[in-house]
């Protein structure tokens, strides 16, 4: 099963020990649908392609990129993509997100900051999760972030959910002499950003 994305990479990963929280093997499950849209990754820009129900590597293509420096639009400051994706896995379950990793390319001037961040929720829910990397310039090379989500956001009890992923790479300042560029594709070393999941029974 695959659709297509190019440096993004979420990885639904069920944990070897189990938080307290979960009870059980994780269930098994399956993508059924992706919807994708923004200016950071347009419809039919996405790609996931997974070879087992424990991850799901998901790329952004170089639409994904932030971008400020003399010359450059405003409007490339920021990119946006808002995901859903609908997940089909064994009745009597539910996840949630506890973590996510980032590992990326930056070149920042002094003076230019930029940030990583995600939204999680559920279709239909109103509680949020989210995590945050920043990073200051000077900044030349790759990165790489370990971050735990500080509130568990579960999906409704019941065999299907859709996990909305509202991500977004931005630079400041605008209009300034300093330039700054944010996950780049750029050679091997693209953008990753993992999102692991845990599961418990209802």
């Amino acid at each position: 099963m695959k659709y297509t994305f190019t440096a993004l990479a979420l990885a639904a990963t069920a944990l070897a020990n189990p938080l307290p929280e979960a009870q059980g093997a994780p269930p098994s499950f399956r993508i059924k649908n992706v919807v994708s849209g923004g200016s950071g990754c347009p419809q039919g820009s996405v790609d996931i392609d997974y070879t087992d129900s424990k991850v799901l590597p998901i790329y952004f293509n170089r639409e994904f990129t932030a971008k400020v420096g003399p010359g450059v639009a405003p409007d490339q400051s920021r990119k946006n993509c808002q995901l859903s994706i609908a997940l089909q896995f064994s009745p009597g379950y539910q996840y949630a997100v506890y973590s996510a990793d980032y590992s990326g390319w930056g070149d920042l001037d002094s003076g230019v900051r930029g940030v990583v961040r995600a939204n999680y929720y559920f279709s239909g829910e109103q509680d949020q999760a989210a995590s945050t990397l920043a990073l200051n310039g000077p900044f030349n090379g790759r990165y790489s972030k370990h971050d735990d989500v500080a509130v568990s956001v579960w999906s409704p009890c019941g065999s299907e959910a859709a996990l909305n992923v509202n991500a977004e790479v931005a630079l400041t300042p605008m209009g300034g002499s300093q330039s700054g560029t944010l996950v780049a594709t750029k050679e091997s070393a693209r953008f990753t950003h993992s999102v692991f999941i845990k599961w418990r029974q209802c």
